[in-house]
């Protein structure tokens, strides 16, 4: 295997809902592949830093997501954020392989279990579906988007075109981002 072009902290796995005086309450949130891939189509990635929970992934993502997808769009902007260490990598202890899904997607679960993740993000049905089983809070990327908008950190229109970018680029179905609002409320 290629070693990956950028430092990548070999740090304990981070603890959630680490609160400091000075910055407040940080959590952490868990993310997959899909969700990168998406926030990035749509140009949102900086998304990220407006919650309030820091931005974690595997080794696996970052290899999915940088290296073996040279060229595709939003690969540089994903990039630049592991660079930038606006999404930090973490590899979870034990690495054993769930049934029904990938071994990266098993990864990210693992991670997400062992740091005790206040939200996981992923457009992969089965996976958010797994997630819930597993106790954690799951959720799709317009989830995330509308989140954002309803604790005040984008505005109505922000959303607004985050939501029809995924529609248009065939992310979501109209149908599905509704029924997600619907939900939501």
């Amino acid at each position: 295997m290629g070693q990956i072009g950028i430092i990548l902290p070999l740090l304990a796995a981070p603890a959630a809902g680490v609160c400091h005086w000075y910055t407040g309450c940080v959590g952490v949130l868990v993310l997959d592949s899909s969700a990168l891939i998406t926030l990035a189509g749509a140009d949102a990635l900086g998304l990220l830093s407006l919650s309030r929970l820091s931005p974690y992934t595997v080794t696996e993502v970052y290899r999915e997501t940088v290296e073996s997808a040279l060229g595709r769009p939003g690969t540089d902007a994903i990039d630049r954020c592991f660079k930038e260490r606006l999404i930090s990598i973490q590899d979870p202890r034990r690495e054993q392989k769930l049934t029904g899904i990938s071994q990266t997607d098993s990864l990210v679960l693992l991670l997400a279990a062992e740091v005790v993740a206040d939200d996981f993000l992923s457009n992969d049905r089965t996976l958010v579906r797994k997630a819930g089983q597993q106790g954690l809070a799951a959720h799709f990327t317009a989830e995330f988007v509308h989140h954002l908008w309803e604790a005040d950190r984008i505005s109505r229109e922000r959303r607004d075109g985050l939501i029809e970018n995924f529609v248009v680029r065939r992310r979501y179905s109209r149908r599905f981002v509704d029924l997600l609002f619907l939900r939501s409320q």
